[in-house]
């Protein structure tokens, strides 16, 4: 609360700012954002804070933890504005090991927060943030490329990919960049490997254009099946009934309403978990599930000490 307050409040930051970091050029005065949502990719982040960069006039700005704009203009404008907003409120160094957060379609990072409070004892999180109706799988991924390759100082990159943001990290690896080396974990959830049939069924269809815009190419089976297999030490993570419906009957498979079931697997995982009666787009509230990516990030197996029924192609996380 103290930091908030002094967020809103402080002229006297301001003007020292202006001699030291030609502040007159930047945004005088805190506004509130969205944190981004279609129109803005994240060049840099930390420790919460992030420098963000505009598709159509490349003017980049700088967003405090709160999404509140401190500064507007070249990226080593906000950079130095952020280096000396860190020192100003003294902001401790974050822990070595990160986990970057990649959303999928329709979720603002915002909506993620929750999980990246769960992680910050451990971790760094980094919610990576892009325009997802704007941007191609290649475009994203050499952002994150980008943002990741910047940061010299982080030590074990881990994720957490949820949807999209799957196969944008799968097209990043395939891009062999020089962050590679320093892969940790990773957690797929509910993430279309395969991409969705009924994707592949409507992309000439007017409306579908219209509405997902250049996302509507990423998510066709022709485009996730081609992207690199997926390197390191991950998990998948899936919703479902565990039964030959699941929550849409129209797919004839268990699903979570959005993705079958099927379509999630992905080989090399070390483990492949079914969680029973959540649907597509709360998996990255629940508390069970964040535990249990939490536990696989930490130990590299989930839920450990739970009943599991191996006979499944997908085990249950949890038993009825």
């Amino acid at each position: 609360m103290q930091n908030f307050l002094s967020a809103c409040f402080f002229n006297k930051m301001i003007d020292m700012i202006r001699k030291k970091t030609n502040y007159e050029k930047t945004m005088a005065f805190p506004f509130f954002t969205c944190g981004g949502l279609f129109y803005w990719v994240d060049r840099h982040s930390y420790a919460g804070w992030r420098i963000q960069e505009s598709i159509w006039t490349r003017r980049c700005r700088l967003l405090d933890p709160y999404n509140i704009k401190r500064a507007a203009g070249s990226f080593e404008l906000c950079y130095d504005t952020m280096l000396y907003f860190l020192r100003a409120w003294e902001v401790l160094p974050p822990p070595k090991n990160t986990v970057v957060i990649i959303h999928g379609l329709f979720q603002r990072p915002s909506s993620f927060e929750k999980m990246a409070r769960h992680f910050q004892k451990n971790f760094e999180p980094v919610i990576f943030s892009y325009p997802m109706l704007r941007f191609d799988l290649v475009k994203s991924a050499r952002a994150l490329n980008a943002l990741l390759d910047r940061r010299q100082d982080i030590g074990r990159i881990n994720f957490v990919v949820y949807g999209m943001g799957g196969l944008i990290l799968r097209q990043a690896i395939e891009l062999n960049p020089s962050w590679l080396g320093r892969i940790g974990r990773s957690v797929f959830l509910a993430v279309p490997n395969h991409g969705y049939a009924w994707a592949d069924k409507w992309k000439d269809k007017w409306w579908y254009k219209f509405v997902l815009g250049t996302a509507g190419r990423c998510i066709l089976p022709e485009t996730a099946e081609a992207l690199f297999p997926m390197k390191g030490d991950f998990g998948i993570i899936m919703g479902g009934k565990d039964d030959a419906k699941g929550f849409l009957p129209l797919f004839k498979q268990d699903n979570d309403g959005i993705l079958p079931v099927a379509a999630a697997k992905q080989n090399g995982a070390r483990e492949e978990y079914l969680a029973l009666n959540k649907t597509h787009f709360f998996l990255h509230r629940d508390d069970k599930i964040l535990e249990l990516v939490l536990s696989f990030l930490n130990t590299g197996r989930f839920g450990r000490g739970m009943r599991i029924r191996k006979e499944q192609s997908y085990t249950n996380l949890w038993d009825r």
